[in-house]
């Protein structure tokens, strides 16, 4: 038992200068010699701050296309790669043109045919009138050779809607692309029979990816406050207490409808998911609701964006598909030279937000009972001006992207004024009234690249 109380207390004896020393770490003596920590601090800034609504959203294609056979035949060709990004009016593929080339030759020889006959009937006509002059013919006769004369031209109209159908059926075996965009893999094989209504009518789909679509919804409460923002119940007042003649129209040079409002879109891509840039912007172009949904009291918008054609070597894609989740931030307002304070270093006690700053003040240096410090001369340390702690009771704005939070004007709470100095790191470390030795991070950074490097 004497063997293990000596090995402890020698263990406490050895580890005591351990502690006093990671005591010491981060921290300065004062003039009274005690230690003061070392805290990271920041100058209270203003800034214009801008204010968002932030809403879910999800992408749309421009336009897709389904490729449908429009005359029957067995598949021949294909000149797709499936995946690939088509131009409109490239090939796509091509069913036997046997049959309709065939066709197309039967209808210019009924065309001659129904021409020929058209010409003798004409000739027939023109002699019967000669004949009905010279008191050789009658009237029933001339009816005759006119009606004759008028079902071939008949028959030659007939002959070339014939050629203009095969011509459409011949032209229909060659399948080309409608529109720009990104191919699936082809639905049908070569050699497979097909027909406009069959199982394998669609041979493959066609995604126009560029521009590309993101669909959104707004609460009816934020629509109509982003409404009054761009003047809509301004210019609504106004017309409403006009004449009768000018309420037709609410005359405006501003646009009152949400259509051509700015918008950010943020892709959810990395291992962070929760990660947002809102690098790519985009612009509303409609709302596709033409109402509020009265059950989810949310309304639909839809936003353009551009969506990037990405090369590598012969391969290219975009780099949007449609259907991803996105993240979507409107605009809402900015406030003008906004307070600002790091939304780290605010605290919480119960109901109320505060900041630890530092200030200028008297210190009265105190010894761990309570009484005046003494020096090694048994003399009261005098005071002396230090870096003292104390709280600020703030009221809390709006959370801005770059993590930095609006402090608002509050009557009863003193707040921050901008270039005052507030504790960002450190916090846990001191107390109100206690001296500290403040330093910004930068000047913190480089002192421990100094110390690494043995500086």
């Amino acid at each position: 038992m004497f063997d293990r109380i000596s090995s402890v207390c020698l263990l406490f004896c050895f580890s005591l200068p351990l502690l006093c020393g990671c005591a010491k770490q981060g921290s300065a003596a004062g003039p009274g010699g005690a230690l003061k920590p070392e805290v990271i601090v920041e100058s209270v800034g203003t800034d214009d701050a801008p204010i968002y609504i932030y809403t879910e959203g999800h992408t749309v294609p421009y336009n897709s296309v389904e490729i449908r056979t429009r005359v029957s035949g067995y598949l021949e060709e294909l000149f797709f790669k499936p995946g690939a990004i088509v131009k409109k009016g490239d090939r796509l593929a091509q069913i036997e043109q046997d049959t309709y080339q065939i066709a197309l030759l039967a209808a210019k020889a009924e065309l001659a045919n129904s021409e020929a006959k058209a010409s003798l009937a004409k000739s027939n006509l023109e002699r019967q009138k000669m004949l009905l002059e010279r008191g050789a013919g009658t009237a029933e006769d001339l009816q005759t050779q006119q009606a004759n004369y008028d079902m071939t031209l008949a028959a030659i109209e007939l002959a070339n809607a014939s050629i203009r159908k095969a011509e459409l059926d011949l032209q229909y075996t060659d399948l080309r692309s409608p529109i720009t965009g990104k191919t699936t893999k082809n639905l049908v094989d070569i050699g497979n029979y097909v027909s406009p209504t069959g199982a394998q009518a669609v041979l493959l789909s066609i995604t126009q990816l560029d521009p590309m679509f993101v669909e959104f919804k707004l609460s009816d409460r934020q629509v109509t406050d982003l409404k009054d923002r761009l003047g809509f119940r301004e210019e609504f007042n106004k017309a409403m207490n006009a004449p009768e003649a000018g309420q037709n129209g609410i005359p405006s040079e501003q646009p009152l409808a949400l259509t051509g409002m700015n918008v950010d879109v943020s892709l959810m891509t990395g291992v962070d998911v929760f990660k947002f840039n809102f690098d790519i912007p985009g612009k509303v172009v409609t709302l596709v609701d033409d109402r509020i949904n009265w059950a989810s009291g949310q309304i639909t918008l839809r936003a353009e964006i551009k969506n990037p054609l990405l090369k590598t070597g012969e391969a290219e894609d975009h780099l949007i598909y449609p259907g991803q989740a996105c993240r979507v931030r409107v605009p809402y307002e900015i406030v003008k030279d906004a307070v600002l304070v790091r939304e780290e270093a605010i605290l919480t006690d119960l109901d109320t937000k505060y900041v630890l700053v530092v200030v200028k003040g008297m210190y009265h240096p105190k010894a761990p009972d309570g009484l005046p410090l003494l020096d090694e001369d048994g003399k009261e340390v005098p005071p002396y001006e230090a870096d003292l702690v104390q709280r600020r009771d703030i009221e809390i704005g709006r959370l801005l992207d770059n993590q930095m939070r609006i402090v608002l004007d509050h009557p009863l709470k003193p707040g921050v004024k901008p270039g005052e100095t507030y504790i960002v790191q450190g916090v846990q470390r001191v107390r109100i009234g206690m001296e500290v030795k403040p330093t910004t991070l930068k000047d913190y950074e480089a002192r421990r690249a100094a110390e690494r490097n043995g500086h």
